[in-house]
This record gives C-alpha cells, structure tokens and sequence, in this order.
C-alpha cells in the first residue's frame, strides 16, 4: 500500500470496525491512547492522510474534503474493512467524517466527533476578532496554500453544505470545554463560545445526536481527556454488538 501508512489492531469478528481521523497536519499518532484501548474490543484503523506523516505528497493541490472522501473510501476497500463502521474525526477529520456519513450512509453505523471544525468557522470568528486580526484570518480561510494540507477550504465547506442530509445514526458530539490560547490577541474566550454555540448545531445531523463538554479539555480533547473519548466510541461498540 504505497500510499498510505495506516495501522489496522486485530480484527475482531462480529464487531464494527471503528475509524480514526485525525485533525489537518497530525498523523494517526495522535490516536494513539483512545486507539490502544478500543483496539482491546473492536478493530480499528487510523491512517496518515497524503503528505502527514510518513505518508507522500499529494500529486496534485489543492484538495478538498471530497478528495480526502474518495481515499479513504478506496482505503476501506482494498484492506478490506468490515461495514458498517463506526467514524471518530477530530477537528478538520470531522469534516471528512460527515461527508464521508453523506456521500457513503450505508457505509457508516456510528459517528463521533471530537472538538470538530464547523464549516465556515473562520467567518464566524470574524464576529468577534479585533480589525487587525481579521485579514490574516480571512487569508487563511480563502488561500489553501495558507493550511498544513493545502486544502481549499471554501469548495470543502460547500460540499459538507451541499450534501447534508440527516441521518438515524448515533452521533456523539464532544466539545472542548476550555479556550486554546493560541495568541494574546486572540479573542480566546469569544472564539471558545462561538466554538461551542455551532458544535451544538451538529445535533441536527441526526435524529439520535447528543453533545458533552469536555470540561477539563482544550481542542485535543482525545489527548487531555480521552477517557471521555473512550467512553463515547464504547458505548457505539457496546451498542451495535448487542
């Protein structure tokens, strides 16, 4: 699998395959405590997209959500993954997680989205950001040269727009519950509200949704509390195993 550098834990038989996917520029290892532990009841799999990790550059940028879709779907294909699986994205993987849910439903049993990114969070942030932040935090929204993955961003966020549909499958939606502090310009606080008010919109993606707040957690939720983590993919595990 020349593309690709993933790590499959044994699989177990008559249980959901459950997939990992990690932020934009981190690569699998990022999973590793929830992965260990969940490999001990189910198979898993996380992978370094192209260009993370050991893993090649893409041929041709910039990519999209749709792009990183197709490859993973032609991932579970050819290592032969058992369906229905069950989906954990953080951040940006979210994205991909919930449009892989809707271009391939009948592929997925379970959803679990950690701190994910909401679409156009960057115009939301422009709410609050002082004058002199808001151009560099529009060039990066609109420039995919400006991100770790080159992904365009705009046509990426049409997409997930363009294919929602609702959906009966579980969904557990994790929000970090502590604000990053990433500059001592940056609202911190504001953009942590923000955050939280659209992660809470995540509960119409379907009929059976539920939000918790990671309390103790800044955006790496599955690094500061992954118990909670744990918790929320076992009780998907535990629940379709019946």
């Amino acid at each position: 699998m020349s593309r690709w550098i993933h790590k499959l834990y044994s699989r177990k038989s008559g249980t959901p395959s459950v997939i990992f996917l990690a932020g934009m520029g981190d690569s699998g290892e990022t999973w590793k405590i929830v992965q260990d532990r969940i490999s001990q009841e189910a198979s898993t799999l996380s992978y370094d997209r192209a260009g993370i990790g050991r893993s090649p550059a893409p041929v041709v940028v910039p990519r999209t959500c749709r792009d990183l879709v197709e490859e993973l779907y032609d991932l579970l294909q050819e290592i032969k993954v058992e369906t229905p699986c069950i989906l954990v994205g953080h951040s940006f993987g979210g994205l991909v997680a919930r449009l892989f849910v809707s271009l391939y439903p009948q592929l997925v049993s379970g959803l679990v989205l950690v701190d994910a990114a909401p679409e156009y969070k960057e115009l939301a942030y422009e709410k609050v950001l002082p004058d002199n932040l808001i151009a560099a935090n529009r060039e990066y929204y609109e420039n995919p040269m400006r991100n770790s993955e080159k992904i365009d961003k705009i046509r990426s966020y049409q997409e997930i727009v363009d294919s929602f549909r609702q959906s009966d499958i579980p969904v557990s939606i994790i929000t970090r519950g502590l604000p990053d502090v990433w500059d001592e310009e940056w609202p911190n606080e504001e953009i942590l509200a923000i955050e939280q008010r659209l992660q809470s919109d995540f509960k119409r993606l379907s009929t059976s949704s539920k939000q918790r707040i990671a309390t103790r957690s800044g955006h790496y939720i599955h690094h500061d509390e992954p118990e909670m983590v744990v918790e929320e993919i076992l009780i998907m595990v535990r629940g379709m195993n019946k």
